[in-house]
């Protein structure tokens, strides 16, 4: 490893620059997002809703992840980690919004949740499993509120010191993030782990597995890690030329390739367990998700979420290639929705449900508002924590070139 100091000063490369032209896009795609949602729910109203949950998940998702790459690095105090971690805050920015979506959830589950969470339903099968007043609306949403309230105020936390160093004060904050920030962990496995609970396992209630919450988490901070890489190579390549390095790109693609192998590792051996030990009220899950055509998306999850990243992120050189890494990015943001739906939509669909104008609409809508707000935020923010004690470090980290 070298550590070259080729920058002695760092210049603040102020807030994003944000084209008139870029929120003119994010603002069409709500709108045309919400016109599809909306259309949705006139036509096929549980489609439209199952859609909107699991876009409300994959988007917090986003959010979380941000959250737990400032978490991970504050607590490890990570150099390399200090130029790239204000795009993290800028994804966690986005939480108080999915708050407000999962509260449009909430009304969505009230009034066509018995067709999606059958633990809804008058008779839904599951008061034997001692799961029934654990899986009811109210405890539902009230639980899911407290979760969303401790992460606004996690990430809030984190803003606070990490912004309020930009004016060159407060060089405490940075030990004081440390320490929050292994309190922060502690916090954030039990909250997402009932979290992903609620949102997507109750929708086969009958279902469990003690590794789906591990899975999931690993899939969100996998699909985070690629849109970071999607995100920062741009920045790289425009206003943060002067500070961002590929060894930057190639440490948070490093993160990617790993989260890459834990997910398989994690997937298999959910599989594994459950295929070896046969039990029925186990096995119905993968079950159905390899009939009536179903399979195929299993493939194309397998194909996007590891086989792409894996391969294309194996040797040292394919790092180097900045559109082959927004290729292999793009790939897993694809598999991410493409696992999510596989888990989620065969529990009321016996067949394969292709996409449609409804999944397409409901992601553009979060897709524009995720975009919107997040960009907003970065061009109220600079683009780098230029008052941290170690920025000038993380500007002169060349770990590899």
């Amino acid at each position: 490893m070298s550590l070259h100091a080729t920058v002695t000063h760092i210049e603040n490369p102020g807030p994003l620059a944000l084209p008139k032209s870029l929120n003119s896009l994010f603002m069409g795609l709500i709108v045309i997002g919400a016109l599809a949602f909306v259309g949705g729910v006139m036509v096929d109203a549980a489609r439209a809703w199952q859609n909107y949950f699991n876009a409300v998940f994959i988007f917090t998702g986003f959010s979380l992840g941000g959250y737990m790459f400032i978490a991970i690095n504050r607590a490890v105090s990570a150099k390399w980690a200090i130029i790239p971690r204000r795009l993290a805050e800028a994804l966690a920015s986005f939480m108080p919004v999915a708050f407000v979506l999962f509260l449009i959830m909430l009304v969505g589950m009230y009034l066509e949740g018995a067709s999606i969470y059958s633990w809804m339903g008058a008779e839904s099968g599951i008061r034997t499993a001692g799961k029934l007043k654990w899986l009811s609306f109210e405890m539902v949403a009230g639980r899911n509120i407290l979760f969303f309230l401790i992460w606004m105020f996690v990430i809030n936390k984190f803003i606070k010191y990490s912004v309020g160093q930009d004016s060159g004060g407060n060089a405490e904050h940075s030990s004081k993030a440390k320490s929050f920030a292994i309190f922060s962990i502690l916090l954030f496995a039990p909250t997402f782990a009932f979290f992903c609970y609620d949102v997507l396992m109750s929708q086969e209630p009958k279902w469990y597995s003690t590794m789906f919450t591990v899975y999931t988490f690993a899939g969100i901070f996998q699909s985070t890690l690629a849109l970071m890489v999607v995100l920062f190579i741009n920045l790289k390549n425009g206003q943060l030329k002067d500070v961002a390095t590929p060894s930057h790109v190639k440490d948070i693609s490093g993160l990617l390739f790993a989260f890459t192998v834990f997910m398989c590792y994690v997937g298999f051996s959910q599989f594994m367990l459950i295929w070896y030990a046969n039990l029925p009220e186990e096995t119905f899950f993968y079950l159905k998700r390899a009939d009536g055509g179903w399979i195929w998306l299993a493939y194309a999850t397998w194909f996007f979420k590891f086989i792409l990243p894996f391969f294309g992120l194996l040797g040292q050189g394919q790092k180097k290639h900045e559109l082959w890494l927004k290729i292999v990015c793009w790939g897993v943001l694809i598999g991410q929705f493409v696992d999510i739906y596989w888990i989620t939509i065969p529990a009321q669909h016996p067949t394969l449900v292709p996409f449609g104008w409804i999944e397409i609409g409901t992601l553009a809508l979060f897709a524009g508002l995720f975009g919107l707000f997040v960009s907003r935020w970065m061009s109220k923010h600079s683009l780098i924590p230029v008052g941290d004690p170690n920025v000038l470090a993380s500007a002169n980290w060349r770990f590899w070139e």
